[in-house]
This record gives C-alpha cells, sequence and structure tokens, in this order.
C-alpha cells in the first residue's frame, strides 16, 4: 500500500524522563480490547494493581482523572514499561504521538503536536512541510466511507497549494492574505457543492476573497466567547497546569492587551519587530493544520468549516503568544513550542470543545470576513 509521512517523521524521540510535559498527566489513557486481553492474562501482584487502576464507566481507560498516570513512577518513567517492555504499555501510549489517516488508497502519517518533544521537532523543521511517500502495511483503518478518488485527488492539490504558499509567508500581512485565499478557496468548493456543480475548482492563491480583512488576530469578543465555552474550566489548574496559568492572563488582562483591538494590533507589529521568524512558523502551525485535518472534507465536505476550525486554533496560539510576551516573556521557540503542546492537548482531542469553538462564532462570514 502507498504510505505518506512527513518529512519530519522518522526523526522523532521521546524524551521520556527528561519530558516537562508527560503524556502521562493530564488526559485519560484509553485501552483496547487487546490492551486489556493482555492484562487480564496476567498473574500475581501485577494483574491485581493493572485491574485495580482499570476504569470502565463507558470507557476502559487508565487515569480516569486526567491527573497523572498510576504507573509513572519518580523518575518520570513507565513502570510498566520498565517492568514488561514497550510492547506490553497500552496501545495509546505506544503510539503516540504518532498520528495516522487512511484514506483508502494511501496512509498518511505525521506527528501530533501535542506532544512537546513533536512541537520542538516541528518548529525546528517548519520549513519543511511535505509528505514523502513510500510502500508498506498501513498502521490504521480507512477513516472515510467516501470512494470518489477523483474528489480526493483534488482535494489533495488544494491542499498542497495552501501548504507551499503558507510556506513562503513571512509576515502577518502575508499571513492574513494567505488565510484569506485558504478560505475562498474553501467557501468556492462549499458554494460548488450546494449548487450541485460537478466541477471541482482549481484553488488560486492570488483570491483572496476576505480583501483588505484580517483574520489575525480576532475580534476580542471572539476569544471572550471561546474562553467562556468548556475550553476553560478549573480543573485545569490540575490537570494542565500550563494551559491554566495562560488562561488565568486573560483573566487579569483589563487594561493591556485585550484593552482594545487597535492594543492587540499593536501587540502583534511588536511581536513581529521583535521576532522575524514568528508569523512564518504561525504560517506554518496552520500549515501543518491542514495537512493533518483538511482532508476531513473528503468524508464530512465541511470544507469551510475544516479551513475556519484551523483558523480558530491559529488565532488561540497568537493570543496566548501574545499574553506570554507581554509580561515580558521572550518568544523562543521553547516557548512556542510548549504553548503549542498545552494548547493542542486541550483544544484537538474532544470534538465537543472544538464545536463549542467554532460555534463561537456569530456566523462564518462575519469571521471570515472581519473589517479592519
Amino acid at each position: 500500500m502507498k504510505l505518506r509521512k512527513i518529512a519530519f517523521y522518522d526523526k522523532f524521540k521521546c524524551l521520556a524522563g527528561d519530558c516537562n510535559r508527560t503524556c502521562c498527566h493530564g488526559w485519560i489513557i484509553p485501552l483496547s480490547g487487546e490492551d486489556l486481553e493482555r492484562y487480564a492474562g496476567q498473574s500475581g501482584i501485577l494483574k491485581l494493581k493493572l485491574l485495580a487502576r482499570i476504569s470502565s464507566r463507558g470507557l476502559y481507560c487508565f487515569n480516569r482523572g486526567s491527573r497523572t498516570c498510576p504507573f509513572l513512577n519518580k523518575d518520570s518513567l513507565c513502570s510498566l514499561q520498565l517492568e514488561k517492555g514497550h510492547d506490553f504499555i497500552p496501545e495509546a501510549c505506544r503510539m503516540f504521538p504518532r498520528f495516522f489517516r487512511n484514506y483508502g488508497p494511501f496512509e498518511e502519517r505525521s506527528l501530533d503536536l501535542a506532544c512537546i518533544g513533536a512541537s520542538s521537532l516541528f518548529l525546528k523543521e517548519y520549513k519543511n512541510l511535505h509528505y514523502e511517500d513510500f510502500e508498506g502495511e498501513p498502521l490504521s483503518a480507512p477513516c472515510t466511507t467516501n470512494d470518489d478518488i477523483t474528489m480526493l485527488g483534488n482535494l489533495i492539490k488544494a491542499r498542497d497549494g495552501f501548504v507551499n504558499m503558507l510556506n513562503n509567508v513571512t509576515t502577518f500581512d502575508g499571513l492574513n492574505r494567505a488565510l484569506g485565499a485558504v478560505t475562498a478557496h474553501s467557501r468556492t468548493l462549499q458554494d460548488s457543492l450546494l449548487r450541485g456543480a460537478a466541477d471541482f475548482p482549481g484553488f488560486n492563491p492570488n483570491d483572496t476573497g476576505a480583501a483588505g480583512g484580517r483574520l489575525i488576530p480576532a475580534d476580542i469578543s471572539f476569544y471572550k466567547k471561546v474562553m467562556n465555552t468548556s475550553f476553560y474550566n478549573i480543573r485545569l489548574k490540575y490537570a494542565n497546569p500550563e494551559l491554566y496559568r495562560l488562561c488565568t492572563l486573560f483573566f487579569e488582562d483589563r487594561e493591556g492587551l485585550l484593552a482594545s483591538g487597535e492594543s492587540l494590533r499593536s501587540a502583534l507589529s511588536d511581536l513581529e519587530k521583535e521576532n522575524k521568524e514568528a508569523a512564518g512558523k504561525l504560517a506554518a502551525y496552520y500549515a501543518y493544520y491542514l495537512c493533518l485535518y483538511y482532508l476531513k472534507s473528503y468524508e464530512d465536505y465541511s470544507f469551510l468549516k475544516n479551513a475556519s476550525i484551523g483558523i480558530i486554533h491559529l488565532n488561540m496560539i497568537l493570543l496566548f503568544t501574545l499574553l506570554d510576551t507581554g509580561r515580558g516573556e521572550i518568544l523562543t521557540d521553547e516557548r512556542l513550542a510548549d504553548i503549542i503542546a498545552v494548547y493542542n492537548r486541550r483544544a484537538y482531542f474532544n470534538e465537543d470543545i472544538v464545536n463549542e469553538m467554532y460555534g463561537a462564532l456569530d456566523n462564518e462570514e462575519s469571521f471570515l470576513r472581519p473589517s479592519l
């Protein structure tokens, strides 16, 4: 079968005990049927420990409370792996942060940026966003029931065009134009679908659709609506302390960054002056989102929604970056990787949260065609 992997896929190495954002803390660890069978087949004290720590309330898992996995030892290493080897730990732990999507004719392999090691690697390789082809056996089942191969090919061409354009972004003005082009094309596809058109319009990077508008930063009212969804709750203080800290900066901001749209745009301008690569790296963040998620449109036909959800994520990363640097922090790759990792861990894995954030838009048009 044809397989495709993001160019830096094989460079990833788990930070293990040196990781400051361990994947053993902050979320539940789902257990597959194979995991459960393997653990039920153990004996003695180990079997008792395993069965005592498995929660079965609607989902078999470890770490139901999303605190710290009970098998993480004092050296921040997995005691199950140390005792029984890598193949013994849950499938979710073995595979993370590797990300697979099987579209039928091929499977794509990437890295999930909720892992601090993966987000750090991404920022080192952010100008190297392309897939490499090879042959092998897939590691995931098909994620779609669509068999329109022509449509899939056209979507890939569009996505490749988006990524190539975003790879050349060097300024925030350029990023806004690129976002306008992506949303304009996605809107064209959506309109064509609603009209029942048989053709699939090609991507034109010069068609920005929202000419003269700005997609980043978003309006302050939008940020406030998102922060009033279930994206934020007090339990973050224990499950995701760094994201909780960043959210606290938002709620404490009164007369600073969020005082007006002008102050928000001024902070963006200051960031661009202080870090010449900031716009390019944030453009790459959106491009990487499109690499992983835009082909969802092959199944759900929600071209505009899938494009705009990525822009929501981009705006939230930008917001937390500006809040952080506004308190005197310097935007190093280490800081940006940390912000990306803790944000993605919260915002990417819960469809209810994603839909609430998307629902924070008054409507797509007001978000995708804002005035200056």
